[in-house]
């Protein structure tokens, strides 16, 4: 296949998420919505079923979420509340969640309440996740949702299968994250949109084809010569850059996205599956890879090494903190990662966004200042 149309392909399914339910629906496959952050949709597909992501909306209209949340909750949280109040999650059969900020607790509440034919499966992860103690805590609770999710499927996940979906889910990992230091090889090979739609489909579409896609794309992308790129490099840090019109402006002002850490793209894949004495063990195990992860307890800000050590790596000459409103994980860290870039002589920009935002003229002008003030430096 060409490199175009694999990433259609690609977009075509994050275009038409609804089609790929009822399909899979109709062929008698189970489908669990799998919320943010760190859902592990590896047990999904052990039982057979389709994990599918429930990552809000882009510019919705929120109406029915503010009779859960008050306006100062996040726009992620409000608009997956605002789909399950308007039914648009009738046709799941179950939907994993975490609790690793306080909105998504609030969550964990009001998707029952807003959506009571849907069987919830909630996950609960540790905040001293370091310890032995945490792991033994976390097979607990992925022994628990392999449990419900055998009882919403009507099938019992057997070593192998698990073992035969972790290894599934680890190559294609390994394939995307690979896709992402290529376009850091070569900056300005792919749009900044492509480069978010190819990372994201892998939450809504089957993880084989996904998988097959990406690897086929890197080999496009291994032998494509690197265009001449005179933009900004630049690394992203934040929940998401959403909605893609930020993309769309990214790409107009000339910078290239050689990196990020972004709940909703890299931050996915960072973390390999470890050895261990059961499957399950194993996922368990994941936590401890964790390394400056703004969800989970960061008393030393271990996120400012990660993040200057990957702007290294990846070539950035700049950083875009791009901050979901509302949103206190990235409040708190901020000021401390922008300390640490601008102390390893990275510029940087904090850019607070909401999912459902509208209007982007101000986003504009602040991008094309930014890149006028970087240029200026050279």
């Amino acid at each position: 296949m060409k490199r175009t149309e694999i990433i259609q392909e690609m977009q075509y399914a994050l275009a038409h998420i609804r089609e790929t339910v009822r399909a899979k629906k109709a062929a008698g496959v189970k489908v669990i919505g799998c919320g943010p952050v760190f859902v592990p949709d590896d047990l999904v597909i052990a039982a057979g079923a389709f994990p599918v992501g429930v990552w809000g909306a882009e510019k919705l209209e929120l109406y029915e979420a503010a009779e859960y949340y008050p306006p100062f909750a996040c726009s992620v949280v409000q608009s997956i509340t605002e789909l399950s109040a308007r039914g648009m999650y009738r046709e799941l059969d179950g939907i994993m969640l975490t609790s690793l900020c306080d909105t998504l607790k609030c969550l964990t509440q009001t998707v029952q309440l807003s959506a009571p034919e849907l069987k919830p499966i909630f996950i609960k992860h540790p905040q001293n996740y370091r310890l032995e103690c945490a792991v033994e805590y976390m097979v607990r609770e992925f022994t628990r949702a392999k449990e419900q999710i055998e009882e919403l499927t009507g099938t019992v996940i057997t070593e192998k299968a698990l073992e035969q979906a972790i290894a599934l889910c680890e190559r294609d990992r390994e394939a995307t994250a690979r896709f992402t230091e290529l376009l850091a090889e070569k900056p300005g090979i792919l749009t900044n949109r492509q480069r978010h739609d190819v990372i994201k489909s892998r939450l809504y579409m089957d993880r084989q084809r996904h998988l097959e896609l990406v690897e086929a794309l890197n080999r496009e992308l291994e032998a494509a010569p690197a265009p001449e790129f005179r933009g900004v490099r630049l690394y992203a840090c934040g929940v998401m850059l959403e909605p893609a019109e930020i993309l769309d402006i990214l790409d107009e002002q000339g910078f290239a996205l050689v990196g990020d850490e972004l709940a909703q793209e890299t931050r996915q894949l960072r973390y390999r599956i470890p050895e261990g004495t059961s499957q399950i063990e194993r996922l368990a195990r994941q936590i401890q890879q964790i390394r400056g992860e703004a969800f989970l307890y960061d008393p030393k800000k271990e996120r400012c090494d990660v993040v200057v050590e990957a702007c290294r790596a990846a070539g950035a000459e700049a950083v875009l903190f791009s901050t979901m409103k509302f949103c206190d994980t990235d409040e708190y860290d901020y000021p401390w990662v922008k300390a640490a870039a601008e102390a390893a002589g990275l510029p940087v920009l904090n850019l607070e966004i909401e999912q459902v935002m509208q209007s982007f003229g101000g986003i504009h002008t602040r991008l094309q200042a930014f890149g006028e003030k970087i240029r200026g430096r050279r």
